[in-house]
Formats: C-alpha cells, sequence, structure tokens
C-alpha cells in the first residue's frame, strides 16, 4: 500500500488535519474555474423548480473531491501496478461541509468509507469541518418548472443505458435522464443521442434531459482506473431524485458487467471494476438513506438481463438504429470522431460480439466505427490476452453443472449473493443462469462473425486476433501472451475471499471477527488502534468486552504466524491498543 495522501479541500490547511496525519503528501484541492475541481450544479437543468439543500450541496462537493482525488494519486501507471497491495492507495480527506454534525456521524462515516473502500479498494479516512461561507444554494437554483418525474436514470451514452432509456420511455413514463458532463466532446455525442431518442418515443411525456459538469484541472489527470466515478454517478443522480421528490433512482447496466467476475484470476477485488456491483449500491442506498433521513434505493434495472437480451429487446421494439450513436469505447480519448471505438479494449469486443449475436445490422452497429476491427483486428500484448480471456471465459462457463460449481470457479460472486433480494442459494442460481446466457450470447456472435468472414476467407484472418484465437491458431514463433501479473508479493487483505495472504501464501479465515479485526488493523497500519476503535469498527460495539478483543487478536495474531509471519505482527504492546506491523518484502 502507498504512503497516505492527504487531501485538502475547500482552502483547508493541514493543521485541520490530526497532528498524525500532517507530515504527509498533500494534495489540495478547491472548487472555481481557474481553480482545481469543477463542478456545475446549476446545470441541473431546467427541468424542475427547487433548490438543493444542504445536506445534498455537501455530497454533490464531497463527490467531486472524491472523484478528483482519484483521478491525480497514481497506482504506479499500466506498466508497474503489482496487483498486490500497491494498487490500494491510502487517502485523508479533509472537507468543509455546511452539516458538519450529520457527516460525523459513526453510522454516517461508516457507511461512506465502506462503500468507497469495497468500491475502489482504497482506504479512507474523512475528516469534517464547518464551512465558512460556503457556496449558496441560491447558486445552485435549478431553472424551469415542470413535475411528475417518475423516474431518474443514468445516461451514459452507452448501449445499456440507451436500452434503459428506451424501455422506460415505452412505459409511457416521465424520466429524467442523467449525464454526467466530463468534455464537451463526450456531452455532444450524449446529446446527440438523447435527441435522436426523444424524436421516436412514442406518444407520451417527453424525456428530460439533465446534465451535470463535473471534472478537474488537467494537471490532476495522473491515474486512468478511475474506480471511484461511480460515486459521482451515485451522487448526482442522488441529488436529482431528491429535487424531483423521488427516493431511487436507476441504473441500466447488464448484469454481467454489473458483476463483472475477472476475466483472470489476478484482477481480484476492485481490479476488476464495481461501477454498479450489487454491494455498492446497496452500499449506496444506505448512505443516501442516512443523509436524507428517509428510505433511499439505487436500483440496477437490468441486472437480470445479459447485453445481448438487451439488445434483442431494442432490435424488437424497432429502435436498434439509435446504436450507431451510442459509445462504449474505455479508451474514447484519442479517438477520431468518426470512429469513436478503439476496438482492441474490452468493452469494444464485448460490444461487437454482442451487436451481432443480438442480430443487429452493421448500419446499427456499423463496422467502420472501430479503429481497429475488435474481432479480426491484429493485437498483442494485454490486447491479446486480453481477447483470449473474453473467449476463453465463456468456453469456461460451458461446462460448468449448476451454482455450486460456478461459486467455486467464481469465488467473487459471493460478494454480491446478500445483496440481490432473494435468498443466497437463489441469487447464486441466477447468477449462474446468467453467465450461461451470456456464454451463449457469445458463442452465437462468434459463430456469426465466422459466418460474415466466410470459410473461404478464414485463412486471411490474423493468427493474433480475436477469431484466429477461436481457429485455434495462435501466434507462429511467439512465446503465449505473458499473464497480467507477476507472482504475488507483500502482504494482502481480499475482501472478497475473506482471505489474506503473505507474499501468495493464502490463510483462509472466513467472514470472522478475526478477519474482520486484521481488515480493520490493515487499513490504519502502524497506528496504534483503540479497543474502542476496534469494538466499534469490527463488532459494531464501541464498549465491547476486553476480553473478547483479547482473544479475537491471539487467534488473529496465530493464523498470521502460520503464515510465517513474526508474532509481533499484531502489536499489543501498547495497553489498550493495537496496531498492525508488517516487514519490508
Amino acid at each position: 500500500m502507498d504512503e497516505l495522501n492527504l487531501v485538502l479541500c475547500g482552502g483547508l490547511s493541514r493543521a485541520a488535519a490530526p497532528r498524525t496525519r500532517q507530515r504527509v503528501r498533500q494534495i489540495p484541492l478547491e472548487f472555481g474555474s481557474a481553480a482545481d475541481v469543477h463542478l456545475r450544479v446549476n446545470q441541473l437543468t431546467d427541468a424542475m423548480c427547487a433548490k438543493a439543500d444542504s445536506v445534498t450541496l455537501d455530497l454533490l462537493e464531497l463527490a467531486a473531491y472524491v472523484h478528483t482525488a482519484d483521478q491525480a494519486v497514481t497506482r504506479g501507471g499500466a506498466a508497474e501496478i503489482d496487483y498486490g497491495d500497491g494498487w490500494r492507495r491510502r487517502f485523508r480527506f479533509e472537507v468543509p461541509v455546511r452539516l458538519p454534525a450529520l457527516w460525523r456521524r459513526p453510522d454516517v462515516q461508516r457507511a461512506l468509507t465502506g462503500a468507497l473502500e469495497f468500491l475502489t479498494d482504497d482506504v479512507y479516512e474523512f475528516g469534517f469541518h464547518q464551512a465558512v461561507d460556503p457556496r449558496r444554494s441560491s447558486d445552485y437554483l435549478v431553472e424551469g418548472g415542470a413535475g411528475g418525474v417518475d423516474e431518474v436514470v443514468l445516461f451514459s451514452g452507452g448501449l445499456d443505458s440507451l436500452c434503459g432509456a428506451v424501455t422506460e420511455l415505452e412505459r409511457g413514463r416521465r424520466v429524467v435522464l442523467l449525464s454526467h458532463r466530463s468534455s464537451t466532446r463526450i456531452f455532444a455525442r450524449q446529446r446527440a443521442l438523447f435527441d435522436a431518442l426523444r424524436a421516436r418515443v412514442p406518444a407520451g411525456p417527453p424525456p428530460l434531459h439533465v446534465h451535470v459538469t463535473l471534472n478537474k484541472d488537467e494537471g490532476h489527470g495522473r491515474e486512468f482506473t478511475q474506480r471511484g466515478r461511480s460515486f459521482v454517478f451515485a451522487a448526482l443522480a442522488a441529488a436529482t431524485a431528491r429535487l424531483a421528490g423521488l427516493d431511487r433512482f436507476r441504473f441500466y447496466e447488464n448484469g454481467v458487467t454489473s458483476l463483472n467476475l475477472p476475466l483472470s484470476p489476478e484482477l481480484v477485488g476492485a481490479r476488476a471494476s464495481r461501477t454498479t456491483h450489487p454491494q455498492v449500491l446497496a452500499r449506496f442506498g444506505r448512505l443516501f438513506t442516512l443523509l436524507f433521513g428517509s428510505p433511499f434505493a439505487v436500483e440496477n434495472a437490468a441486472q437480470g438481463h445479459t447485453k445481448v437480451e438487451l439488445l434483442e429487446r431494442l432490435r424488437a421494439s424497432g429502435h436498434a438504429p439509435l446504436c450507431a450513436l451510442t459509445c462504449s469505447c474505455s479508451r474514447v480519448w484519442g479517438q477520431p470522431e468518426a470512429r469513436p471505438h478503439c476496438g482492441r479494449c474490452s468493452q469494444c469486443v464485448d460490444r461487437r460480439l454482442c451487436a451481432l449475436a443480438a442480430g443487429l445490422s452493421d448500419a446499427d452497429d456499423p463496422p467502420d466505427g472501430y479503429a481497429s476491427d475488435p474481432l479480426t483486428g491484429a493485437r498483442e500484448g494485454p490486447d491479446l490476452t486480453l481477447a483470449e480471456r473474453y473467449v476463453g471465459l465463456a468456453r469456461e462457463l460451458a461446462p460448468l453443472e449448476g451454482p455450486r460449481a460456478f461459486a467455486v470457479r467464481f469465488p467473487e460472486v459471493n460478494a454480491a449473493l446478500a445483496y440481490l433480494g432473494t435468498s443466497p442459494a437463489a441469487a447464486a442460481a441466477a447468477c449462474h443462469d446468467l453467465y450461461r446466457r451470456h456464454a451463449d450470447g457469445v458463442a452465437r456472435g462468434v459463430r456469426r462473425a465466422l459466418d460474415a468472414v466466410g470459410v473461404l476467407n478464414l485463412h486471411a484472418v490474423p493468427p493474433p486476433s480475436l477469431l484466429g484465437l477461436v481457429l485455434g491458431r495462435g501466434v507462429p514463433g511467439a512465446a503465449p501472451p505473458a499473464p497480467f501479473a507477476p507472482s504475488e508479493r507483500g502482504f494482502v487483505v481480499d475482501p472478497d475471499r475473506f482471505q489474506v495472504r503473505f507474499n501468495g501464501a493464502p490463510c483462509q479465515l472466513g467472514n470472522t471477527k478475526e478477519f474482520h479485526f486484521i481488515a480493520r488493523l490493515h487499513r490504519g497500519r502502524g497506528v496504534y488502534l483503540s479497543l474502542a476503535v476496534l469494538g466499534r469498527d469490527v463488532w459494531d460495539d464501541a464498549g465491547v468486552a476486553k476480553g473478547s478483543v483479547h482473544r479475537v487478536a491471539a487467534s488473529a495474531r496465530r493464523s498470521l504466524v502460520a503464515l510465517g509471519l513474526p508474532p509481533e505482527t499484531i502489536d499489543g504492546s501498547n495497553k489498550g491498543h493495537y496496531r498492525l506491523t508488517l516487514p519490508a518484502t
């Protein structure tokens, strides 16, 4: 894990932080057109007539700070990520807010840090301070006047969000489609899609397009993974729903992308993005419920569907031509306007194969919109490995008989089972069936791609391409693609498997107090934590009996010794406190 990063927000000085947090790397962030963070909440549109209240403004500004810091601190770069403990970063935010008493509440703090830590795999601490002369609610006046909104739906401009918008509009509902306006170019594409959508909708209430600018100074664009961006989407959508008088909002993302089981075993935790993971959405709902003081839900209305199924429904509705206006690429920066898709990233591969499987035409998903053909374009390095794993994963799913075998092969699914609104057994069966249908769709897409090439032309397919791999050619004269990650080094706490590892050796603790005790010490490694803090965060009881803590500490210590770590790794030499000390690796 990297060093602590102290993020000083809104003009606060390092004196605002605890003394033990002052002599670390500092990142000052401020709002303003000439400052680091640009947030234009007044763009929460011509749709509703309302003012954002203090808690909503605090939430939006906090999300903007977190989003900017997420991009400002590198994980080491694509060539240097070690996929061990170095992936994780540590942040301490000092944030001015209008309602510090609310944000300092232990339940709010736990909900906030818990949601962000599961989402990003990073470690977060927050200090909240009374804002002096904060931006006024009138600065964020929402203009216009239209009521009776039925749903707020995230609208990214991709295929899944388009399918969701059409689904809601065909129900005759008054829908707000919410976009994060990160750049003029991306917004222009979103707006063109919205205008085309609005022109095609059946008779009924027209949709509203809400778009909010939230971006940063270019000097803070150092990290490309942006695992925290879902917090921005959720905060913007929660604010919009609150202004509309609603107690929920919706994502539309297919269940396979939502669960996002890793293509490679090295992609554990949030290395496989968790943007709309069921646990993330449940944690967001819990946070917003606490902040707003009444039940609030965050839903993924496409959780039970594959992308192929969503596109088949869209085609059946007659709106498939809108797909040509969408963009799904993860590498949009630098792509020419005429070819918005790189054709090499996982999103492009998924888009093209699913479009073929769903029977979309070349007019619906134009092949010349890809800079490199996702299926026949020559690949190398990680791009070639990605193509192999995408198809390989679908092949691995076919022989897995039943939910148990599926969960053994993909243990990461266990992190979602408690958050799918049914029993764990039923949820496991549903996830297995979802991925089985996805594998069938991938196979159908591959068959249609091979048919399109034609049997007489298969010899011309480049060996180092997705279809070349499917045909079993490999890469003549070349070694197999290298894995994404070197062997794991250091100490790792894996919350998906309830496991700790040292230099790759695992210790399976399960969902026990011992695991959560070690995980809490690991979050503040090197710092003595009091029994009250450990009781609050591990037992949810600051007054837990000392004997209970000592027994768990002793058991956890024995487990770490069995991994080859010294007994003093769990250090209890400071009476009434424990800390985690790790040897250099």
